[in-house]
């Protein structure tokens, strides 16, 4: 949505919400058909399987692997935009990584962030954690 927002940044406001617009759909229509096609896939393979067709047990074994892959990737994805969002609009952030690559820099920025943010919800956590119940 950034990225589409900068795009037509200088264009007038119609085409900034036509864009924006535009792209959330896409985007959204894209998510939501994939986690759909990943929800269903377990249950197509059963169905194959039923129908003796031996990719089904194929499907089925893949579903959790590439689970693990998604939250890998997106895990990573995120270090870079955060950090990338951090790196590109505060100038000090950005002196400091200007003459790495920028992946580099964004995912190094990503990653300190994150830990400077995980920190205080970690001790926020302890300090208010609940009685169990016995």
């Amino acid at each position: 949505m950034i990225i589409a927002l900068g795009a037509v940044a200088e264009s007038s406001l119609a085409v900034q919400i036509i864009a924006v617009s535009f792209v959330a759909l896409v985007a959204t229509i894209g998510v939501y058909g994939v986690v759909a096609l990943l929800v269903r896939m377990d249950d197509f393979g059963l169905y194959l399987l039923e129908k003796n067709i031996k990719a089904g047990a194929f499907l089925i074994k893949l579903l959790p692997k590439v689970i693990r892959g998604i939250s890998i990737i997106g895990t990573i994805a995120l270090l870079l935009v955060s950090g990338g969002i951090f790196s590109h609009y505060i100038p000090w952030i950005h002196e400091k990584v200007h003459n790495l690559p920028n992946i580099l820099g964004d995912l190094i920025v990503g990653i300190a962030i994150g830990f400077a943010v995980l920190l205080p919800v970690i001790l926020f956590k302890g300090i208010f954690k609940k009685a169990k119940p016995n």
